[in-house]
C-alpha cells in the first residue's frame, strides 16, 4: 500500500498545477510572494444546527493539512454542527484544473484600487463538476489602493450557492510590476563629438603621411614632414580651441538668447 501511495504522490507531482506561479498569464504578478494555502470561512445558523463553509485556495501549491481536500489545489467543504457533533455535508475538490487568468480593471466603485490600467486579476475555473452539478469558482486577486485599510493577502468569500462561489483576496502580489525603463547601454553606437573629431583628425593625418610618402617616393620630392606633422597639430588645436564658441553659438540659435541688437520703434 505504500509504493501504491508513493506513486500516486509522483504522479500528482508530475501533473498540471491550477494555479500555477510561472503561468505565462500572471508573469508580471508577484504571487510567488504569497505562495501557500488560504482559507475563508463562513458560518450561518441553521437551527438547530450551526453550518460552517469552507473554502480553501492553494496558491502555487497544493492543500495538505486538510484531510477531506488533501492533494487539490482549491476545495469547499461545508460542516454541520448538531448537538455538539459535527458531520461533513459537502466536499467539492479541484485539482489538475488550469485555472484562466484574466485581468481586473478599476472602476470608479473600486475606490479600494490602485493604478488606472491594473486592478489585479481573477483566476476563473469552470465546469467543476460536483455530482450532478457544475460549479464556476472565481479567486479575485485585487490591487490595494494607498487608501485601503482592510486586511491584506486574506482570502474572503463574497458569495456562495450551489453553482457558482466567489473569493476575494487584496494583496500587493496582485499589483503588476512595471519594469523600470531601462536605457539603451553606450555600446559606441552614440558617440561625442570630441570622438569624431579625433576619429577625423587620424584619418587626415594619416592620409598626408602615407600620400606624401608615396610622392616622395615616386617622384623624389622632398617633403618636411616634421614642419608638417607640426602645422596639422596647429590647425587642430586652433579648431579644439574653437569649438566652444561654436557650440555656445548654436545654443543661443536654437534657444533664441542670441543678443540681437536693440531695437527701438519710431
Amino acid at each position: 500500500m505504500g509504493i501504491l501511495e508513493l506513486l500516486f504522490g509522483l504522479w500528482l507531482a508530475t501533473t498540471v498545477m491550477a494555479f500555477a506561479c510561472d503561468a505565462e498569464k500572471i508573469a508580471k504578478y508577484d504571487f510567488q510572494s504569497i505562495k501557500g494555502v488560504y482559507s475563508a470561512v463562513q458560518s450561518k445558523k441553521t437551527p438547530p444546527s450551526v453550518s460552517e463553509t469552507t473554502w480553501s485556495l492553494g496558491i502555487c501549491d497544493r492543500i495538505s493539512d486538510i484531510p477531506e481536500c488533501k492533494d487539490s489545489e482549491l476545495c469547499g467543504t461545508t460542516r454541520v454542527t448538531l448537538d455538539g457533533e459535527t458531520f461533513v455535508t459537502q466536499v467539492i475538490k479541484v485539482h489538475d484544473v488550469a485555472a484562466q487568468f484574466l485581468p481586473i480593471l478599476k472602476s470608479k466603485s473600486q475606490s479600494g484600487i490602485a493604478d488606472k490600467d491594473n486592478g489585479g486579476v481573477r483566476a476563473e475555473y469552470n465546469n467543476i463538476k460536483w455530482g450532478d452539478q457544475r460549479v464556476k469558482v472565481s479567486a479575485s486577486f485585487m490591487c490595494p489602493g494607498i487608501d485601503y485599510v482592510g486586511d491584506l493577502d486574506s482570502l474572503s468569500l463574497s458569495s456562495f450557492s450551489n453553482t457558482e462561489v466567489k473569493l476575494e483576496m487584496y494583496t500587493k502580489a496582485a499589483c503588476a510590476n512595471k519594469q523600470p525603463h531601462k536605457h539603451k547601454a553606450d555600446d559606441g553606437e552614440s558617440w561625442g563629438w570630441f570622438t569624431w573629431i579625433f576619429i577625423f583628425f587620424v584619418l587626415f593625418l594619416s592620409i598626408y603621411i602615407i600620400g606624401g610618402a608615396w610622392f616622395q617616393y615616386n617622384k623624389g620630392n622632398s617633403i618636411d614632414f616634421q614642419t608638417a606633422l607640426k602645422e596639422v597639430v596647429e590647425n587642430f588645436v586652433d579648431v579644439i580651441k574653437g569649438l566652444p564658441i561654436f557650440v555656445k553659438e548654436i545654443i543661443e540659435k536654437f534657444t533664441g538668447n542670441a543678443n540681437r541688437g536693440e531695437y527701438s520703434a519710431v
